[in-house]
């Protein structure tokens, strides 16, 4: 269970774009990271205890991220951007808080309902429901200030409609291809 002000686990999120298996992602920079959106409907009794966690890290990393002009972390899903769409697209992000929580440091801990490592990356996907521990910290590049959520642990909840496309039967796409087409 966490215990310091600015961890939290969320309970019941919905994860979306989750890297969260292997060897992660590589960013331009060429840094691995870890990651997945938490989508938090935005009347869930955990919105009052996230912002208290956003809050102590601000009080945390105060000398970094400093009093004025620090980003949030929770993004509004019904946000629209200046040409009235909506600016975080997916029907999935409607009434929802999005939380992109990330680690660059090592892959998160990935475990089932029973607390079991979880083997198979692919039963842990963008669209089911997780417990997702997360640390917030500040940070300061100079330009860009603000508190973000570090990745910490996940633990699979349950099901969900899958975010991504799915498997393509491939049967029903592709016909057989003659031996001597490459000749």
């Amino acid at each position: 269970m966490a215990t310091e002000a600015h961890k939290i686990i969320l309970n019941n999120a919905r994860l979306s774009y989750a890297y969260i298996f292997g060897e992660g992602k590589t960013g331009d920079n060429g840094r691995r990271s870890w990651s997945t959106t938490a989508l938090i409907p935005k009347n869930s009794p955990q919105v009052p205890a996230i912002k208290a966690a956003i809050d102590a890290a601000k009080v945390k990393d105060a000398q970094k991220v400093g009093k004025t002009g620090i980003k949030s972390p929770l993004l509004d899903g019904d946000t629209k951007d200046d040409d009235g769409g909506f600016k975080y697209a997916g029907a999935e992000n409607r009434g929802m808080y999005l939380l992109r929580c990330t680690n660059y440091n090592r892959r998160p801990v990935v475990v089932d309902q029973n607390v079991q490592p979880v083997i198979d990356p692919d039963t842990v996907y963008s669209g089911c429901y997780a417990n997702v521990q997360v640390s917030f910290y500040g940070y300061n590049s100079g330009t860009n200030k603000g508190i973000s959520p570090g990745l910490d642990a996940i633990q699979k909840v349950k099901d969900g409609e899958r975010l991504s496309g799915g498997n393509v039967d491939a049967a029903s796409v592709f016909t057989a291809v003659a031996d001597d087409f490459m000749a």
